[in-house]
């Protein structure tokens, strides 16, 4: 097959979907913003419109693509058109106030966000080796999922699982639509891959203008040193926690995780925040958007239905994006509200039950009542002491009782926290200090969602899954906190004594030092693998080949997307743990069935892919007769298989896979017609 520069390709893919999603990204919240002139939008500086749109567009775009994509798929287009034709208009009109001139630093900070994400989300390529980053083991799931989205609509099929026949999606998939309107917008030059990243991109620079936002609206210093405390603030988003002191020790015993967070049950850092899980991040971006709304005095005085209905749009647009976030989010806006009640703050707590009943209307029939199904059986969420790794794995040694466990992790929360926020702990414990004698309107909420957010968090998991998806992300709206009143902490330098400088300082060099190394274990210990086998991670390479196998897949289902019809269903061997990650990065087709329970927890019966499994087996270990193979391929709507040199029946020269014409082979793996009477 001839050699193709992949990384070059990425760069100008993801360039491309970066501009596409502006569409998505940027324009409808300007159009909106302008139109309902939320938080006095038109008579604001061009830098407050910019950071306004991103992060209406992040709040709105997502619900209003789910109802149009659900309801009306063939008029979408036209949903979006009145967003799209307003921007042009106001564009003609005032192009000339349309440039921002200030706020220098912020803006080169927004560059180099848009250059290291590019850099930490593309494939590396050296001659014929290409090496994806660790976080490509999440994006192989949500690129399949935007995928499936344009090929089949919303909502969409489980793209891991199909039964001779699609089967319902479950999982909080509203991002992904957006992502795959901008695949559909550009066309065949733009795959699923390139759309999520460029969707990434956005949600990164979402998070930037939410800082700007709240900074500027929500904090009670407003326009005091803006532009510093929003560098300040941008250049924290590379400060972790002590995170890197207990993975220095564990490598010392030769324990390297390909995530550093991966050591304890994460805090996540916000570089892992951003390039791991956008979808969480567009879910706090539109959670805090829709609370800003609420909150800004032009919605109190008098455009309050306005705003009110906006933030409802933010709220479920939320819901849809991430569960998780918006469980804390809405346990936070219940509390808020009984203060609101307490306090007498009618017409906030009226504003509050406008959106919040805007946003069950929108989401709750429509989404949230199909995520009900066998699969996903029981409760979401459980009550549960959170976990501190390193003890538990002690004591699970040592075979003691899980309620002395649970004891040992709440006891040494302190110590658990101290590790995982480091800098941040800090900065809580001297904001509190200083507000307690000064509890503003403002701080007395900031305290109640971070208070929430620690105790949700702490106290609570998810329960569909083994990972507390829950108590990872139900912590970034106290992440949110400790942020703000960070930048405000290191912005006025009068309210350090030198022994609270010191040991900031040293706090927050560890906690860059964390991020660094973060990035660069996320890039490149694919890279790494090559040198040092790590059989403890079979979804990476299980030899010295990473490099080389990767390319060689990438060639294998490039060519079965240019010869493929986009609903095919292919399969490769399903006997793998997390799925095949060259698969979900670069198939763009629907799976039989992925991995050893066919993906069931996203939708289907567990029960059927027990039956299947035994079936689908056979085509990658024995020497099943072709006709055989033919027949199991017709059961299941298979029309490709690709097997590798690594499953078994690669190593019988009389085995069905060199009896056939493949549709695309190399030296590493071979796809081949399957199912043909």
């Amino acid at each position: 097959m001839p050699f193709t520069n992949f990384m070059l390709r990425d760069i100008a893919g993801t360039a491309e979907a970066f501009l596409v999603f502006s569409l998505f990204g940027f324009v409808p919240g300007y159009s909106l913003a302008w139109t309902l002139n939320l938080l006095d939008f038109r008579r604001r500086t061009m830098v407050a419109r910019v950071a306004l749109a991103i992060a209406l567009s992040i709040g709105v775009c997502p619900i209003i693509a789910f109802l149009s994509m659900r309801f009306a798929p063939r008029a979408v287009w036209l949903v979006f058109a009145p967003f799209w034709l307003t921007f042009a208009a106001i564009a003609a009109l005032h192009w000339r106030t349309m440039i921002p001139h200030r706020y220098r630093w912020p803006r080169l900070l927004a560059v180099a966000w848009l250059l290291l994400g590019t850099a930490s989300l593309i494939d590396l390529q050296w001659g014929d080796r290409l090496y994806y980053p660790v976080i490509a083991q999440d994006y192989t799931l949500r690129v399949s999922i935007t995928s499936a989205i344009t090929r089949a609509g919303v909502p969409p099929p489980n793209p891991y699982f199909a039964l001779a026949g699609p089967v319902p999606l479950r999982y909080h998939y509203f991002w992904m639509i957006v992502c795959s309107l901008a695949q559909r917008v550009a066309g065949s030059s733009l795959d699923a891959r390139w759309a999520a990243f460029g969707g990434t991109l956005w949600c990164g620079l979402g998070l930037i203008a939410i800082l700007a936002l709240y900074l500027r609206f929500a904090d009670p210093q407003a326009g005091y040193k803006l532009e510093r405390r929003l560098a300040i603030a941008i250049a924290l988003l590379g400060v972790t926690g002590l995170d890197l002191i207990p993975t220095v020790i564990m490598m010392r015993v030769g324990v390297v995780f390909p995530d550093m967070e991966w050591w304890n049950e994460q805090v996540t850092s916000w570089v892992g925040t951003m390039l791991w899980v956008p979808h969480h991040l567009a879910a706090l971006i539109a959670c805090l958007t829709g609370f800003l709304l609420l909150w800004s005095p032009a919605a109190r005085r008098r455009d309050g239905v306005a705003a009110a209905l906006a933030a409802g749009l933010c709220f479920a647009s939320a819901a849809g994006c991430s569960v998780y976030v918006t469980i804390t989010f809405a346990i936070f806006l219940a509390i808020w509200g009984l203060v609101n009640l307490l306090r007498g703050w009618y017409r906030d707590l009226s504003l509050m039950l406008l959106a919040g009943a805007t946003a069950a209307v929108l989401v709750l029939p429509t989404y949230l009542l199909g995520l009900r199904g066998k699969a996903a059986g029981g409760a979401v969420v459980a009550p549960a002491i959170r976990a501190f790794k390193l003890v538990d794995l002690i004591l699970l040694s040592r075979h003691v009782a899980a309620w002395k466990i649970s004891l040992a992790n709440l006891l040494l929360l302190p110590l658990n926290y101290f590790l995982e926020f480091g800098f941040y702990l800090l900065v809580a414990v001297v904001t509190l200090q200083a507000i307690r004698r000064k509890w503003s309107r403002w701080n007395l909420a900031a305290c109640t969602l971070a208070a929430t957010s620690f105790a949700v968090a702490t106290f609570l998991r998810s329960a569909v899954i083994a990972n507390n998806d829950l108590g990872f992300r139900g912590f970034l709206p106290a992440q949110f906190i400790l942020l703000l009143w960070a930048a405000n902490l290191l912005a006025a330098p009068e309210r350090r004594t030198p022994l609270l400088r010191a040991v900031m300082t040293l706090l927050l060099l560890c906690g860059a030092a964390g991020s660094l190394y973060e990035l660069c274990q996320l890039r490149f210990y694919p890279v790494h693998t090559e040198a040092v086998p790590t059989p403890e991670y079979p979804w990476l390479a299980t030899d010295h080949q990473f490099g080389r196998r990767t390319y060689r897949a990438r060639q294998i289902y490039e060519q079965l997307k240019a010869t493929l019809p986009a609903a095919a269903v292919i399969q490769h061997n399903p006997d793998t743990d997390l799925g095949d990650i060259p698969h979900g990065l670069y198939a763009d087709r629907q799976l039989a069935a992925e991995g050893f329970t066919c993906g069931a927890a996203l939708g289907g019966d567990p029960a059927d892919c027990t039956a299947m499994r035994p079936l689908l087996d056979r085509l990658f270990t024995t020497s099943a007769p072709i006709a055989e193979v033919d027949a199991t391929c017709r059961q299941f709507a298979i029309q490709a298989v690709v097997v590798r040199d690594l499953d078994p029946v690669w190593a019988d020269p009389h085995s069905w896979i060199w009896t056939r014409r493949p549709i695309a082979a190399n030296s590493m793996y071979r796809a081949l017609p399957c199912g043909s009477r």
